[in-house]
């Protein structure tokens, strides 16, 4: 009976612990799945990137492109936008294959707005411009301006902008010149309905000590959307210089279409 004692003892232990174990295992918290990633946060900027183009062939060999890219930021009471295009367009013709260099042109914007209230705002504005056709080897502007918001709805934005300008400038033939001017601007967002929209803007930028020698830019655009994402557009340009370089003309007008992509 003594020497089935420890057996014994040791049977039950067995038992014991097993059953011991089996219960650990059954309330052991089920082992977890590792966190799903969270979804990328959307990018700060607004980038709109477009594109147009024209080809023609026969008598005539034509073509013109021209790309943008923009892009705005907006947080708090801060807005910063920034832009640049570029234009090229040449003609050859079929019967000496002589090409000529119809359009060349190149411009880059940066702006800083600071808002005050809801409609007010104070600006920074920088931009930059070659054209070789025109002869205008470089325009450069510094402008701080004061803006305001006349109307500003879901449906229609329009904002008028003043203040000093400062252009830096060199045309071929007539040297470099830099002068003081005022600067008169004005902006437009108009949404038709939920795919249309038209953006209009202008600038005028008169010397200070001679009004007759001045820049005007206008623009009109009309934007379709095709998705989400995409839109078909058509743009109207025209970039004034009432004193021109010499041999050119102050008008260099431009109607473009083509696509563009936000993202």
């Amino acid at each position: 009976m003594n020497h089935q004692f420890p057996s014994i003892c040791l049977a039950m232990s067995i038992a014991t612990v097993s059953t011991m174990a089996a219960e650990v295992s059954t309330n052991a918290p089920a082992a977890k799945n590792p966190p799903a990633a969270l979804p990328k946060p959307p990018s700060p900027w607004h980038i709109t990137a477009s594109m147009n183009a024209a080809v023609s062939r026969g008598n005539a060999d034509t073509l013109l492109v021209g790309a943008a890219l923009n892009s705005l930021r907006k947080w708090d009471k801060n807005e910063i936008a920034l832009g640049v295009d570029a234009t090229y367009g040449s003609n050859s013709d079929p019967t000496t294959r002589k090409e000529t260099t119809t359009a060349q042109n190149y411009g880059l914007y940066a702006q800083y707005n600071r808002m005050l209230s809801d409609r007010v705002y104070l600006g920074l504005r920088s931009d930059a411009r070659q054209d070789r056709i025109a002869f205008i080897d470089y325009r450069a502007t510094v402008a701080p301006a004061f803006g305001y918001y006349a109307i500003k709805n879901d449906r229609l934005k329009l904002k008028l902008e003043n203040g000093p300008a400062f252009i830096f400038e060199n045309l071929k033939g007539a040297g470099t010149a830099n002068y003081l001017t005022l600067r008169l601007a004005e902006e437009v967002q108009w949404k038709i309905n939920d795919r249309a929209s038209v953006i209009q803007s202008m600038e005028y930028l008169p010397q200070v000590a001679d009004f007759g020698n001045f820049v005007m830019n206008f623009s009109l655009g009309l934007s379709t959307k095709i998705t989400d994402k995409a839109s078909a557009n058509i743009t109207f340009q025209d970039f004034y210089r009432s004193i021109p370089a010499p041999g050119r003309r102050g008008n260099d007008l431009r109607l473009m279409a083509g696509i563009s992509y936000s993202f």
